[in-house]
Formats: C-alpha cells, sequence, structure tokens
C-alpha cells in the first residue's frame, strides 16, 4: 500500500507544528501540503517554529505555506485533511470541506458533539470510527487536551464500573496557544479558571466513553465535575482524579488494571501508537511535566503515553494522578493516530 497524500490546515500554530513533526518521514503519508492564514502564507515551517526541540525533517521544515483556499484543497483530493484550524473558523469549513468529500481529522472543537462526528481517542474507543465506514467525506474528532488525558485514565478502570468522577486540571501554558496566557498573568501564578473547559469535560467523557448501538453513540452514564485552572508550565496537563466505581478495589488490582492497559493501535503496531498506552508510575514524586511530559516510546511515540501515579484506593474511590503532553497526545497526535488505525483499516 503507498503512501496517503495529505494536507494540514492551521499549519503555522503550535498544533499545526505538531502536525509537522507527527507527519515528519511518516512511513502512511506523504510530506503534507500545507496551508495556513494570509499572515502565515509563504512563509516557511521553519520561519514560524516556536515549538521546542522540533523533530521534522529538512524536506518539511524548508517547506512553504500556503494561504487557505478551500476550493484549491478540494481540487487536490487529498486523501487525509489535518485540522489545526482556530475555533472561530473551524465550524464552517470543516463542515463545508466534509459535505464536499473531505475526510477531515481535526483537533478544533466546534463539531465534537455532532451526532455524526466520532469522538475518538484511539486506545478508547478506536471502534466509534466505523461511523464513517462508506463515507465519501467525514470527519473525525480528537477531543479536548484535559479531556484526552482523562479518557485514557479512565479507560483502564471501565471493569470497576465507572461512576462518579471529580477532577482538578493544572493545565501548561501552551495549552493557550501561542504566545497564549501573558506572562504577568502566568509567571508565578495559577490562574483558577479557563473559558469552556470545564464543560468540555463534562459533555466530552461521557461521548468518549459511550458504547455504539446502530451507528449512533449512546454517552456514558458517568458523571463528570472538573475544575480546570493555568499553570505556570509550558507543556504537559495534569490531572488530579477521584473515581467512584462500582465495588471496592485494591491498589494493586488498579495498578495491574494501568500496567497492564493495550488496545487496538498497539495490537496493529502502528507507527505513532505507543507500545505502552499507560505507564504507570509508583514513585511517590511522579509523575511531573519536567520528567514525564515525553513518555512513550518508540521515538516516534514520544509524547503520546499518558503518565499515571499517586495512586491511593479507599474502597470504591481510586484517585490517581494523570499527564499528558497536550499538543502530541491530546492534540495533533491523537488526529495522526485516528488516521493510522483507518488507514490500516483501508478506509483511507
Amino acid at each position: 500500500m503507498g503512501r496517503l497524500r495529505v494536507a494540514v490546515l492551521g499549519a503555522s500554530g503550535l498544533v499545526g507544528q505538531r502536525f509537522c513533526e507527527m507527519l515528519s518521514d511518516h512511513p502512511f503519508f506523504d510530506t503534507p501540503a500545507l496551508f495556513g492564514s494570509e499572515k502565515s502564507g509563504g512563509r516557511t515551517v521553519a520561519e514560524v517554529l516556536t515549538i521546542p526541540e522540533p523533530r521534522i525533517s529538512d524536506e518539511l521544515l524548508s517547506a512553504r505555506i500556503s494561504p487557505l483556499d478551500t476550493d484549491s484543497v478540494i481540487r487536490e483530493n487529498f486523501d487525509a485533511v489535518f485540522s489545526a484550524l482556530p475555533t472561530p473558523v473551524a465550524a464552517s469549513v470543516e463542515m463545508g470541506m466534509m459535505q464536499r468529500g473531505a475526510r477531515i481529522f481535526t483537533n478544533a472543537s466546534p463539531n465534537r458533539m455532532r451526532a455524526d462526528v466520532p469522538l475518538v481517542v484511539p486506545e478508547v474507543n478506536h471502534e466509534h470510527l466505523s461511523m464513517v465506514s462508506g463515507k465519501k467525506g467525514f470527519i473525525v474528532a480528537n477531543g479536548n487536551c484535559s479531556s484526552i488525558g482523562l479518557a485514557i485514565g479512565l479507560k483502564p478502570l471501565e471493569t470497576l464500573g465507572l461512576m462518579n468522577v471529580e477532577v482538578t486540571t493544572m493545565q501548561a501554558l501552551s495549552g493557550a496557544g501561542y504566545p497564549g496566557v501573558p506572562s504577568l498573568d502566568a509567571a508565578a501564578n495559577i490562574v483558577p479558571f479557563i473559558e469552556a473547559e470545564e464543560e468540555k469535560l463534562s459533555q466530552e467523557i461521557p461521548k468518549m466513553l459511550g458504547r455504539l448501538d446502530g451507528g449512533a453513540v449512546i454517552p456514558s452514564a458517568v458523571n463528570v465535575a472538573a475544575t480546570c485552572t493555568r499553570v505556570p508550565v509550558r507543556d504537559g496537563h495534569m490531572e488530579s482524579v477521584s473515581v467512584e466505581v462500582g465495588r471496592e478495589t485494591s491498589v494493586d488490582e488498579v495498578s495491574r488494571l494501568f500496567a497492564s492497559f493495550s488496545s487496538l493501535p498497539q495490537e496493529l503496531a502502528l507507527p505513532s501508537a505507543p507500545a505502552k498506552p499507560v505507564i504507570y508510575r509508583e514513585e511517590r514524586n511522579r509523575p511531573q511535566p519536567i520528567l514525564d511530559v515525553n513518555a512513550g516510546y518508540p521515538a516516534r511515540a514520544r509524547g503520546m503515553a499518558a503518565t499515571v501515579g499517586r495512586l491511593r484506593v479507599e474502597g470504591r474511590h481510586v484517585r490517581f494522578i494523570v499527564l499528558t503532553h497536550n499538543t502530541i497526545r491530546g492534540a495533533a497526535g491523537g488526529s495522526v493516530l485516528n488516521a493510522e488505525i483507518l488507514r490500516s483499516k483501508g478506509v483511507l
């Protein structure tokens, strides 16, 4: 099977740059065509870079970004289009392109909760991707960056019966884009509110953990109460999670569930799939963003693993910390892994 022709929309932003990183020298996909705003049009990837230590080939670093023209993107008939478009633009652009036959993998939020759009974290609910089989054009969404980390942390516990979840997020500055939070708000400070984040967690998790019935998602009954904060960390969303489960359990049982967790991307050995999607740490002071944000192996899956630690269990209550890289696993990497699954299934 040959490599597929792909495009990145919003290529100059933080998530667009991560798409470039994840697609660089990819065994499934050709060097992507890049599209962005009028301001970024004509500039190379190297000229717009803001991510630290980019793992991007020289060929892609020298590639130029074209101003976004949806007609020209449609005419190119790409096998897949990866969208890092800003929210105000994404709603209309993505839907219009999908209706004209584009196959879109989006990190943007506007279309996530549409009934006909699967909201997929590959290790959590890959079966929801079957909703797009046989469609000429479609949208596959990945979730909010904190929702993705929480979903990966909850999925191994599903056999215990997930009931009520309380989560406090400590979200990195890069989650606000670039240049992000003003320095006088961010330095040596914690901002205890992020617009619309708490609602996204409470709405997206039930859809991600829902079951597929007749081509539609029946949301899980799990209840999520969230408090979202912004902390002075560059990359990595940390979440303090308390879960009420359906029966009594123990630290030994829960730690085994985390450590042994695996799913379809690992079975298929997909290029962006971490060998262990959840890395369980027994140390009392882990995970930490500075040490664990880039967890995941092999090299292409760096930043794609969730790290879980600080596990405490009391009867039916499980408490833990989960850390994920918000612009890799929580954004571009999740979309690329969704596309890898559909390519492996012959949908792309």
